[in-house]
C-alpha cells in the first residue's frame, strides 16, 4: 500500500487538478462567480481535511492518528470497532461520511461527559451536549449547498486514498504473476485476487486488499 506521504501527496494533487475543474462546470451551469468560488473552495479544503486528518487509515495505528494530538484518544473505539481495511473504513461513499458523524458524535459525547463529571462534584452545568447538537444539526439544515460540497469533498478525499490501495494492491498482484519464479506461478495465480474491487462496494464482503 502507499506510505502517509504518498497518500498526502495524491491528496494534494487531486484538490490542484479538482479546483480548476469544479469551478469551470460550475461556471458552464452557470452559476454565479462568488457562488462558484465558495463552492469549489469548501469542496477542495474539506477533500484535503478528509484525506489527511478523516484517512481511512485511521482504522489502524498510524501517522494520521498522531495529527489529532491530545484528541487521538476518540479514534480509539472507531479503530476497535472497524474491520482492518475493508468496507467500512476504505469504502468509496459511506465511510468518509461515516467518519464526519463519528467526529461530532464522539464531539456530543465528551461534552456529555464533562457536563456529568461537573454534576458528581457539584458543579451542574446546562444540557451544552443538547444545544450544540441542535447548532450542527440547524447549520447544515440552513446551509444545503454548502453541506452538500462538504459531503462530496469528504467523499472524493477517501475515494482517492481508497482506490490508491486498490490500485497498488493490484499491482501488486500483476508483477507477482508475471515475475514469479515458474514453479510457483501456477499456486499464485489459484489465489483469490487481492485487488478486487468488492471490498470497496461491498459491506459484507470478506475480500481484503494485502497490506504491503
Amino acid at each position: 500500500m502507499p506510505n502517509t506521504p504518498t497518500h498526502d501527496f495524491l491528496t494534494v494533487a487531486t484538490s490542484l487538478v479538482m479546483t480548476p475543474a469544479i469551478f469551470s462546470i460550475l461556471r458552464t451551469a452557470e452559476v454565479v462567480q462568488s457562488s462558484a468560488v465558495i463552492v469549489t473552495t469548501v469542496i477542495c479544503v474539506a477533500h484535503n481535511v478528509s484525506g489527511m486528518l478523516f484517512s481511512p487509515d485511521l482504522d489502524l495505528d498510524s501517522r494520521i492518528h498522531k495529527r489529532w494530538g491530545i484528541l487521538l484518544f476518540i479514534w480509539k473505539p472507531y479503530k476497535w470497532c472497524i474491520p482492518h481495511r475493508h468496507f467500512w473504513s476504505h469504502g468509496l461513499i459511506i465511510p468518509p461520511l461515516l467518519r464526519l458523524g463519528y467526529f461530532f458524535g464522539m464531539l456530543i459525547m465528551l461534552i456529555f461527559a464533562t457536563e456529568v463529571i461537573a454534576r458528581i462534584f457539584g458543579f451542574p452545568l446546562p444540557a451544552y451536549h443538547q444545544s450544540f447538537a441542535r447548532s450542527i444539526i440547524d447549520w447544515f439544515v440552513m446551509h444545503p449547498i454548502i453541506s452538500v460540497s462538504m459531503a462530496l469533498g469528504f467523499v472524493t478525499g477517501g475515494a482517492v486514498h481508497s482506490i490508491a490501495d486498490w490500485v497498488v494492491t493490484g499491482g501488486k498482484y500483476v508483477w507477482r504473476v508475471l515475475f514469479v519464479p515458474p514453479g510457483q506461478a501456477a499456486r499464485v495465480a489459484q489465489k483469490s485476487y487481492p485487488g478486487s474491487m468488492k471490498w470497496l462496494f461491498n459491506p459484507f464482503s470478506r475480500v481484503r486488499p494485502d497490506h504491503f
